[in-house]
């Protein structure tokens, strides 16, 4: 027989407790897309409150559910890890959007060499603060929580399959935040596509966190993955003005591209495990 308890809210914390990740993505939701709204009728400063809410998604259902806030906490300082994942971490989103430059060019795109040098002299500025901008308020959420749930329950292909599309989704507010984003269309059917085509390419990524992450099990190795992705993306060898309209879309389509074959070629190396090197998987709570 079941025990009902009279303190009130136990049932909700019994709730969570038996479902954390679950838990996670409806709070991490809740509060980014609610702060969406005043943050895309002019107030900025809620967009800080959009960015980190998987990281406070996270950290209100491991105090919630009277799991170990100082263990989650350990993984997003923990720096020890071999120096080539700190290699991998900022060359790969290098190496990946120099190929899909290459790639674009070749395909009739039109690149300017000469903003290279530029972005190259800004990198590592740009490269800490989108660390701690973008890397801190997600990954916490995405590869510090929702990740080692989800490989609980599912082979790493497929825990990976799950949280890409989630996390990719979660970005959908910015179509209507980033005034940047239409790209030249203004009618509804080519926005929607430009926003399927963004998603793909978002969930195709999430196959290198799972790499970084399972390899080192440190959400700081995450961060500055997110950093690099976000700082090499957004310093593509093409000034805004020229990826319009129907460049844009091609460019979109070059990137997906390039990332599914990456991602094919990360998951044979892999023997489709993505770094996964647990012994036996705990009892799932999704």
């Amino acid at each position: 027989m079941t025990r009902v308890s009279d303190e009130p809210g136990e049932g909700i914390r019994g709730w969570v407790k038996r479902h954390p990740v679950a838990s996670f993505f409806v709070l991490a939701y809740a509060i980014s897309w609610l702060a969406s709204i005043p943050a895309a009728l002019g107030y900025g400063f809620m967009f800080l409150f959009t960015q980190f809410g998987p990281a406070l998604a996270a950290l209100v259902v491991t105090w919630y559910s009277n799991a170990s806030v100082r263990e989650w906490a350990r993984k997003i300082v923990r720096w020890r890890v071999a120096p080539r994942w700190y290699i991998i971490a900022i060359g790969l989103p290098l190496l990946l959007v120099g190929t899909q430059s290459a790639i674009f060019g070749l395909a009739g795109g039109t690149i300017f060499p000469s903003m290279i040098s530029g972005a190259l002299a800004g990198f590592i500025p740009s490269l800490a603060f989108l660390t701690l901008d973008a890397g801190l308020g997600e990954e916490p959420g995405w590869r510090g929580f929702a990740l080692p749930g989800l490989e609980a329950a599912y082979t790493p292909i497929a825990a990976t399959a799950v949280l890409g599309v989630l996390w990719a989704f979660w970005h959908f507010p910015l179509v209507f935040i980033d005034h940047r984003f239409p790209h030249g269309f203004t009618s509804l059917a080519p926005l929607v596509l430009l926003a399927l085509l963004t998603l793909v390419g978002i969930a195709l990524m999430a196959f290198f966190y799972t790499w970084v992450y399972n390899a080192t099990q440190s959400v700081l190795l995450c961060m500055i993955l997110h950093g690099s992705f976000n700082t090499a993306t957004g310093n593509f060898p093409a000034p805004l003005e020229v990826l319009q309209r129907g460049v844009y879309v091609k460019l979109l389509l070059v990137q997906d591209i390039t990332l599914l074959v990456a991602v094919a070629i990360l998951v044979v190396a892999t023997g489709g495990r993505l770094g996964y090197a647990a012994a036996s998987r705990r009892t799932p709570k999704i």
